[in-house]
This record gives C-alpha cells, sequence and structure tokens, in this order.
C-alpha cells in the first residue's frame, strides 16, 4: 500500500472518468461511425466491411492478455507511466484510423483494416492497464462503485459529444456533404479529438494513484489461466459482459442505419438519436450509486437488464412509429447507462474472490481477458451486423430505403440485442446463485 489517503478525493474521481471520457473521444468514435464512415464516407462495400471489423477486434484483442501478462509481471506501479508514454501514440493511430487516403478498391480494404488493427492494438496496451488500475485505487465497494460510476460519465460525455458534434462538423469543417467533403470534414474533425484524448489520458496518468498495487509476480501463464478458469464468478462475469457489448455494439453502431432505413430519417436525425442515447445513457449511470445503496447493486443490475428488455420488445411493435420508438429507446438507454458501471464492480469482486480463495492475484491477466471479450464481442457483432446490411443489400445512395433493407436493419438493431439481454438476465440470476453459495467472498462483494 502507497502512503496516499485511503479515501478517494472527487478529483481523482474525476481524473479516472477522464480515462473513458478520452476512450470514447476515440474509441467511441469507431463504435458509432466506423461503420458509417466506411460504408457512406470511404466508400468501401459492406460485405468486407464485415471481415474488416471481425479480423481487426479478433486480431487486437488478443493483446489484451499480452498487456495484462506484462502488468502482472512489472506491478500496479508500472500502469501510471505506461498510460503516459502511450497517450500520444495512441492519439496518432487514432487519426490515421480515419484518414481517407484515395487508394484503389483493394487498397482502401487494406488501409481501412491494417489502421484499425493497429489502432485496436494501441488502444489496449492503455486501457487495459487503465480498467486493472481501478481496483488497486481502493479496496471499497461503495468507492468502487462511485469510481466506476465516474468512469462510465466520463465514457456517456465522450459518447454525447461525439454523438451531437460528428455530423454536423464533418460537414462544417469538410465545407460540403459531397463524399469529398465529408473526408475532408472527418480527417481535421479526428485531428483535433486525438489532440485532446492525449491530453486527457494524460491527466489519467498524473492523479490517479494505486493506493494497492499488485507487485511483480512471474506466474506460470498456463496454472493462472487454470485457476482463473475456475473462478466461477470471472466466467459469468466475461459472459455477462459478452452479451452487454453485443448490446452497445448494436445501440452505438447501428443506429443511424436505423434512424435512415426503418424510421425514414435523415444521416442528422440518426446523430440526434445518439445525441439522445449518450443523454440517457449519463442520467442512468449518474443515478447507479443512488440506486445501488438504497436498492443494492444485484437488484438495480436486474432492473437494468430488465428495463433494456422491455424496451427492446416495445421497439419491435413500435415499427417506424416515431413517437413509441422514442420512448422505448429512451428506456433503452436509461437502462444500458445504469448497468454499465456494475459490470466492472463485478469483475472487481470476481478478481478479489480469486485472490481470496486461491492466491492468484493475477489481476492484470484478469482483467486483460475480461476486455478481450469486450472486444471480441464487439467485433463478432460488428460482423454480424455489417452483413445485415450486405443481406439488405443496403446502398448509401438510395433514395428510397426497400423493406427488405429495413428488416435486416432491424434484426441488427433490435431482435439481435433482445436476445443478449434475455441471456444478461439469466447470468444475473446464475452470479447471484454461485456468489450465494460460495465458501469465500470478500466483504466489499456486491
Amino acid at each position: 500500500m502507497t502512503g496516499q489517503p485511503n479515501e478517494l478525493s472527487r478529483r481523482e474521481k474525476l481524473a479516472y472518468g477522464c480515462g473513458d471520457l478520452s476512450s470514447n473521444l476515440m474509441w467511441g468514435l469507431t463504435s458509432a461511425y466506423l461503420m458509417f464512415y466506411y460504408t457512406d464516407i470511404y466508400g468501401i462495400p459492406a460485405a468486407s466491411v464485415a471481415w474488416i471489423l471481425l479480423f481487426a477486434r479478433v486480431f487486437d484483442a488478443f493483446c489484451d492478455p499480452a498487456i495484462g501478462w506484462v502488468v502482472d509481471r512489472k506491478g500496479g506501479l508500472f500502469i501510471r507511466p505506461l498510460i503516459r508514454n502511450l497517450a500520444i501514440p495512441l492519439g496518432i493511430a487514432d487519426f490515421f484510423c480515419f484518414m481517407p487516403f484515395p487508394l484503389s478498391p483493394t487498397g482502401k480494404i487494406l488501409w481501412a483494416g491494417g489502421t484499425y488493427i493497429i489502432f485496436g492494438a494501441v488502444y489496449s496496451c492503455i486501457n487495459t492497464p487503465y480498467g486493472a488500475l481501478a481496483p488497486m485505487m481502493t479496496k471499497s465497494a461503495k468507492e468502487r462503485v462511485d469510481l466506476n460510476s465516474f468512469r462510465m460519465m466520463g465514457c456517456q460525455v465522450g459518447q454525447f459529444c461525439i454523438a451531437a458534434l460528428t455530423i454536423p462538423a464533418i460537414t462544417w469543417l469538410g465545407g460540403g456533404n459531397s463524399m469529398a467533403h465529408r473526408q475532408r470534414g472527418i480527417t481535421i474533425f479526428v485531428l483535433l479529438l486525438s489532440f485532446l484524448g492525449i491530453i486527457l489520458w494524460r491527466v489519467v496518468a498524473k492523479n490517479c494513484v494505486a493506493r494497492y498495487p499488485t507487485m511483480p509476480a512471474r506466474h506460470d501463464i498456463r496454472k493462472t489461466l487454470k485457476l482463473l478458469f475456475k473462478n466461477k464468478l470471472w466466467l459469468i462475469c466475461n459472459a455477462i459482459v459478452f452479451q452487454q457489448f453485443i448490446v452497445i455494439a448494436a445501440l452505438y453502431g447501428f443506429a443511424i442505419y436505423y434512424v435512415k432505413c426503418v424510421l425514414g430519417g435523415t444521416d442528422g436525425l440518426g446523430g440526434a438519436v445518439l445525441t439522445l442515447a449518450s443523454v440517457c445513457s449519463f442520467i442512468g449511470a449518474s443515478c447507479c450509486p443512488i440506486s445501488a445503496r438504497r436498492l443494492g447493486i444485484m437488484k438495480t443490475a436486474t432492473m437494468a437488464t430488465a428495463l433494456q428488455g422491455v424496451a427492446y420488445a416495445a421497439m419491435l411493435l413500435s415499427g417506424a412509429w416515431l413517437p413509441g420508438f422514442f420512448i422505448a429507446f429512451v428506456a433503452l438507454a436509461l437502462g444500458q447507462g445504469l448497468m454499465s458501471p456494475i459490470s466492472y464492480v463485478f469483475l472487481a469482486t470476481a478478481i478479489d474472490n480469486g485472490r481470496a480463495v486461491d492466491g492468484t492475484g493475477a489481476a492484470g491477466l484478469a482483467y486483460s481477458i475480461n476486455t478481450l471479450i469486450s472486444k471480441v464481442s464487439m467485433g463478432v457483432t460488428g460482423f454480424v451486423l455489417a452483413f445485415c446490411l450486405s443481406y439488405g443489400r443496403y446502398d448509401a445512395s438510395a433514395l428510397v430505403i426497400n423493406q427488405n433493407t429495413a428488416i435486416w436493419v432491424t434484426t441488427g438493431f433490435v431482435v439481435l440485442p433482445l436476445v443478449s439481454v434475455i441471456i444478461q438476465y439469466g447470468l444475473l440470476i446464475l452470479w447471484r446463485s454461485v456468489q450465494g453459495s460460495g465458501k469465500k467472498f470478500l466483504v466489499s462483494s456486491p
């Protein structure tokens, strides 16, 4: 333990939230607009986009266990210097990811895939240690909820900025709505975002203190993995995260297509819907600490998941009826925001439980595999969503959307995440059962 005060200051919580704010100015842009950028601005066919999203996500997902292993070998005090040193490379990689070089069709695919892989790999090397830092900052369940709520609020502020500014900024900075104008606009916009993101990561490195840093440990990776996979809570947490990121990927990555193809709206309305999602998710994340204290963490998670399920069912019944869609969408985003901090509390509990039961203490590896799961989930979901566009014969230049396209977009935006929410609800019941039957759990467990 360091000589720092045990209680986290509001400044430190805000500083920690800056990490996810930066992530969502960079990574959030790829989650919400990369598919749109590839299909509608850079002119890559949807089927090719599907494979780019899948291969890039799966490839760089395996960077997470690698950096987690490094963190375990170096110890928790290694994290802050790592974040500080990787801030600038991450900003550069983000900029190149949205650089629309005028290449041949094949060249565009190779450039898009290569830059996305590099960006994702560098992002893994900074975001995975950032996530592993939280359990080292405090052992208090209450402060962990607060800390991860600030993290999620930072996430939602970033998503709000991306949702509200991207389409107008691309048009304004580019000077028009043609493909050439949009390409110029997004290049300038991403350059500004990357610069701001670098500054925010430096704030994290300067202000966030690991009071309970893990010590350097040379684990036998095969033995450590074997022990991790015996940790039932950790396995359930990974399964919950996989389902949760299907919902996130569909919500932010496919909303603009749903607005265009089902609701008959414009790109601008799509941006407004994403802005609404960010505002409601922020409200949900802000209410999480209050709900967790009054109802308990498990009841809050169950309520948030049930709310999302009801919202998706209502959205499916509403079809193209705008009032019904917006009511359901607000409920969906509130539920998603309310649930978002809890998965990180579950993960911290699972890691602590593994340390208490078998003494593994491999926080970096345990967290990094959880991050790998989230990236694989987003990669697979992006693959499925892009193929929904391909099977629906989506045409970015079409003035009239055909019924087949609307059906496939509805499948990707509503049906797929609805199934995931139902599975997630079952996993929460399983978590409660396993936790209740466990022989050794920490007091700080939810």
